[in-house]
């Protein structure tokens, strides 16, 4: 026990890097809660300090993969981050330098947050995917060089691995929201890692540039991806490309049903559609086919004010 708390007060002697990440976490974290209505946290209020959702990173908020870490506002989720990121960041940044455990650090937030975002509906938020690099690199550092020894690493390996799946679970039925795809693609960045100046360096340099080449591609181009549609059908929308807008809406709700951004804007475009026809219909004094339009629209849009005061104009 006294050698371990020996080594760890050396780490956080040695571990500025560390210190100057969980001042920037406290300052977010803090200014969040100041911010925050009640108990809700707004998405303006994450896209400010640097979580924007998902749409908006597929519309040119790109940084939001990588400044995603940094933002938490539920307080066992910052206190378990904090806690993991002051053990395994201060250990890994006094054995490879500040230098090193900066790039390490962004690296494995781009690849996680990314691949997250590409198999879900959200980046996600916070350092959990960086912490679980540096676990695995830590981990897989164990066998190669002595620096890294650990104590009771295969009990610290099954229980960080048994995590992911046991995450998974309670987000499908228990009402979690724990990216653990970002858990899985960090660990595995932390192993990949760990393997550099070793036999297998050429290996490990390969994979970890082809999981950064895919991470970075699948934020420009994700078809399986109902959010990344929605953003592809806003651009068009907004262009006034409404045909190609449909497309991408359509797609969206192939993906996922529930899609409320495909949903909503079909209707807009089907609302739009009827309105262009009811406009014609009512000026050429077809007020039968008018009449018949102007329902269409408050069957979408109940609350339609314009097809409400259209109808009352009609004879």
């Amino acid at each position: 026990m006294k050698e371990i708390l020996t080594t760890t007060l050396k780490n956080f002697k040695q571990a500025r890097f560390t210190f100057v990440l969980l001042l920037y976490c406290l300052i977010v974290f803090a200014s969040i809660q100041f911010l925050k209505n009640d108990e809700l946290v707004s998405n303006e209020t994450l896209t400010y300090f640097g979580a924007p959702v998902a749409i908006d990173i597929y519309s040119f908020q790109y940084w939001g993969i990588i400044s995603n870490s940094f933002v938490h506002y539920s307080i066992g989720h910052f206190i378990l981050n904090l806690i993991g990121l002051l053990l395994l960041g201060s250990f890994v940044e006094r054995r490879i330098g500040t230098k090193y455990f900066l790039f390490f650090g962004l690296i494995a937030s781009t690849i996680s947050s990314a691949f997250q975002l590409a198999f879900s509906y959200d980046a996600g938020i916070g350092l959990s995917g960086v912490n679980y690099a540096l676990f695995g690199f830590i981990f897989t550092k164990t066998f190669i060089d002595i620096r890294f020894r650990i104590v009771t690493k295969n009990v610290a390996l099954v229980t960080m691995l048994l995590f992911i799946p046991f995450c998974e679970y309670m987000n499908r039925f228990g009402g979690w929201n724990v990216a653990s795809i970002a858990l899985f693609f960090g660990f595995t960045v932390g192993g990949l890692v760990a393997f550099f100046k070793s036999r297998y360096s050429s290996f490990a340099k390969s994979a970890l540039i082809s999981l950064l080449l895919l991470s970075v591609a699948s934020v420009f181009y994700t078809p399986w991806s109902a959010q990344w549609n929605c953003a592809k059908g806003i651009s068009w929308h907004e262009k006034g490309e409404t045909q190609k807008a449909k497309d991408y809406y359509l797609q969206a709700i192939y993906f996922d049903e529930t899609s409320i951004c495909g949903n909503d804007n079909l209707k807009i475009i089907k609302v739009d559609e009827l309105s262009a026809k009811a406009f014609t219909a009512h000026n050429r004094g077809d007020y039968l086919r008018a009449r018949y339009y102007y329902e269409e629209i408050l069957k979408i849009d109940t609350e339609n004010s314009w097809a409400i005061s259209n109808l009352k104009r009609l004879p």
